[in-house]
């Protein structure tokens, strides 16, 4: 992917994704897009991913403050290393399930914000509201990789016909 790269799922689809520098992984759930940016610094690359509505399992390897945020029309989720889903409807608002670790959830039109630790939910609404409360496992979205723990994982770095460099990863069992 490139910054700025568009990632659209259909009905009955998802897609993960595994970033490079930190093996952060991303898997996003049918009928959401996202916007991936990054800037890339001398340790890492910082990310922001644009959430237009949809689901998302962000599991996200420890970073330095600020360089792994989602943001949506109503809240702002920076990411330190966790593991959590981030529910956006346009209509509602955004709801952030903690699996594990700590996420801050920050509402942008108030700017007050909440830490999302596991087994919590936190609320964020349009008109500026923002709540938390414990997480009822059945709100929990099914992960569409469940069960593929066995997968083995194979990268392969190689450089493109514009000299760039790149990495094939294929995950085979």
């Amino acid at each position: 992917f490139e910054s700025g790269d568009i990632l659209k799922t259909d009905k009955g689809s998802f897609a993960a994704l595994i970033f490079i520098d930190d093996k952060s992984a991303l898997k996003v759930k049918e009928n959401t897009e996202i916007i991936i940016s990054g800037k890339r610094s001398a340790k890492a690359i910082a990310k922001e991913i644009n959430l237009d509505g949809g689901i998302i399992r962000a599991q996200v390897n420890k970073q330095q403050r600020g360089d792994f945020i989602i943001r949506t029309s109503v809240s702002v989720a920076s990411v330190k290393g966790t593991d959590f889903w981030l529910i956006s409807d346009k209509n509602t608002g955004d709801s952030i399930i903690g699996i594990e670790g700590v996420v801050m959830l920050m509402n942008q039109k108030s700017g007050e914000s909440l830490n999302i630790t596991s087994g919590i939910t936190g609320f964020s609404t349009q008109d500026g509201a923002i709540q938390s409360f414990k997480t009822d496992p059945k709100t929990i979205p099914n992960d569409p990789t469940a069960g593929e723990g066995d997968d083995k994982i194979l990268e392969i770095e190689f450089k493109d016909a514009s000299g760039k460099r790149k990495t094939l990863i294929i995950k085979y069992n």
